[in-house]
């Protein structure tokens, strides 16, 4: 039997941002390659920017879980797939009419009416850091609360229980947790955003309700898997995405400028759009099954086989961004970019997200002008077990060296 690598590829703990080094060998070598996985599956992994963007948009490729052949990434990815599952990875006909009810939600018109209140957001969580001991965890302190509390005010979900939600999520973005850990958590995640689908106050759940599960067009199982799906895409992402992007930009300060400097929405939305590139917070491969024999790369891939498209290591290729491993704020063409999918599975908050992020980038760094880790980068605990680069904690400081004062 062949020897295929492992999947996941080893990250280099020295370079926590960048992906997999692994990865730039086989865009040099071999793309699409076999990989193994966890359960001793073999699937495709996509590793070169141009054949993940047909990989994306071609629909012979199905995200439907219930698809022979679709690989599963970790035991939790499997016991996910056993319930009720979020809209994108339904069969094609339910995606796209669960899609269009929720895509309505997320106009460009509608996101820009929330961005005072994402700037105020932002400010009084500031504020409460400010207010707060040094060092303090940006994650703890701001990342996180600033991305739940935006998410949860636009679904209509109660603040209480926030924290909890947070614990159950990252179990279930996990490589590693025990299947009973998984299991335990999916059934206290399920039961929560049932109770909320069958009681709902206002916001984008109460409005979904009203409109399409009291109607009968909309079941409450999957209003409820699918908000519980936005809930949990909608707040880690976003939150490790701001924890990650300030530690790129402070590795980069000649770059901070960009977002402190006269507004220009232009500039900022390419800044956001170049964050999202370098880092591509998402690293789990996204996943599909092949329904139909396809060709991508000069490989065949057969009806029934699985494909890992992994964007990390499209995002980072040299054959479509030059110096990919630089961070360029303005770097042109910004939105060539794949961290947010492409096609009909383009993320659906990505309009929501990009102002988040502006919104963060720019009100830490101009309100912390000597925003600074308060330790060196190697003593930070980043994660390595699970779908999202992040870390366990992100110790800052700002302000007069004390220690230096002393």
């Amino acid at each position: 039997m062949a020897e295929f690598p492992a999947y996941p590829l080893a990250r280099d703990p020295e370079h926590p941002l960048d992906p997999p080094p692994g990865y730039r060998e086989l865009r040099a070598s071999a793309s699409p390659t076999r990989v193994r996985t966890w359960d001793g599956s073999t699937p495709w992994l996509i590793t070169r920017y141009d054949d993940a963007r047909h990989a994306l948009v071609d629909r012979r490729l199905t995200m439907d879980v219930t698809s022979p052949g679709f690989p599963h990434t970790s035991p939790s990815s499997l016991l996910r797939s056993r319930g009720a599952v979020f809209f994108p990875s339904r069969p094609e006909e339910r995606y796209a009419a669960a899609r269009a009810i929720v895509i309505k939600e997320f106009t460009p018109r509608r996101m820009a009416e929330l961005r005072p209140y994402v700037q105020r957001v932002a400010d009084q969580k500031i504020d409460a850091l400010l207010a707060g001991p040094r060092p303090a965890d940006l994650i703890e302190a701001f990342a996180l609360p600033f991305a739940i509390e935006v998410i949860c005010e636009f679904l209509g979900l109660p603040l209480a229980g926030r924290d909890r939600l947070h614990e159950l999520s990252r179990v279930l973005g996990s490589r590693t947790a025990p299947a009973e850990q998984v299991t335990s958590a999916l059934s206290e995640m399920a039961a929560y955003f049932r109770a909320l689908v069958a009681d709902p106050g206002d916001g984008l759940m109460g409005r979904i309700v009203r409109a399409h599960v009291e109607t009968g067009e909309l079941s409450e199982e999957d209003a409820a898997a699918d908000i519980q799906g936005l809930f949990f895409t909608g707040h880690g992402p976003t939150a490790y995405m701001i924890a990650m992007g300030v530690v790129a930009l402070l590795r980069h300060p000649e770059q901070i400028e960009v977002l402190t400097g006269t507004y220009d929405e232009s500039v900022h939305t390419t800044a956001v759009q170049e964050l999202l590139r370098y880092i591509t917070v998402s690293h789990n491969a996204r996943q599909r099954a092949a329904t139909d024999d396809i060709e991508i790369g000069g490989t065949l891939i057969r009806r029934g086989e699985g494909v890992l498209i992994q964007i990390d290591s499209a995002n980072r290729d040299e054959t479509a961004f030059p110096d990919p491993d630089h961070l360029d704020l303005l770097r042109t063409p910004s939105r060539r970019h794949l961290a947010l999918g492409l096609g009909v599975h383009h993320c659906t908050g990505h309009t929501l997200a990009g102002i988040e992020l502006d919104i963060a980038y720019t009100t830490l760094f101009r309100r912390l002008p000597d925003l600074r880790l308060a330790v060196d980068i190697t003593e930070v605990p980043f994660k390595f077990d699970e779908n999202l680069v992040g870390a366990h904690a992100l110790p800052m400081t700002w302000g007069p060296d004390l220690r230096a004062a002393r």
